[in-house]
């Protein structure tokens, strides 16, 4: 009886038994290519909200990586849906739920930014307006 019979896991193979296998990077990719471009721009606003790329430990670059590719599928999934296409609900909030798990891991907290003069002047007229 073979070793893996009546097992419900099927076997991954990247390539032939023997064969060598590259592993494929972010930087084999085609850089023209809009994913690519969207997840590239996605890394480089996590990395600067994180305190810069040299604030951050290799695993938190990798969680960074992760989030950023995440968040270039979740944004094509809602272009997709808001174009009247198709999508699997399930996958989105898959999607949405990993990577707030992600961001979370690397630490990102919503930071508000002090109101300059003229957020103040704006705050102060809503909220006159709000009391009339």
């Amino acid at each position: 009886m073979p070793e893996d019979a009546g097992s419900d896991t099927p076997e991954v193979r990247l390539g032939k038994p023997g064969e060598r296998v590259k592993l494929l990077s972010l930087d084999d990719l085609d850089r023209r290519r809009n994913s690519y471009r969207k997840a590239m721009s996605l890394i480089a606003a996590l990395e600067a909200d994180a305190g810069g790329r040299e604030a951050l430990s290799v695993g938190q670059r990798q969680l960074v990586q992760r989030a950023a590719v995440h968040g270039a599928m979740i944004e094509d999934f809602e272009t997709r849906w808001l174009a009247g296409q198709e999508v699997d609900p399930s996958i989105y909030c898959m999607l949405t739920n990993s990577q707030r798990r992600l961001l979370e891991g690397i630490g990102l907290r919503r930071q508000p930014k002090p109101l300059n003069q003229i957020d103040q002047e704006a705050l102060a007229i809503y909220e006159t307006e709000l009391q009339s």
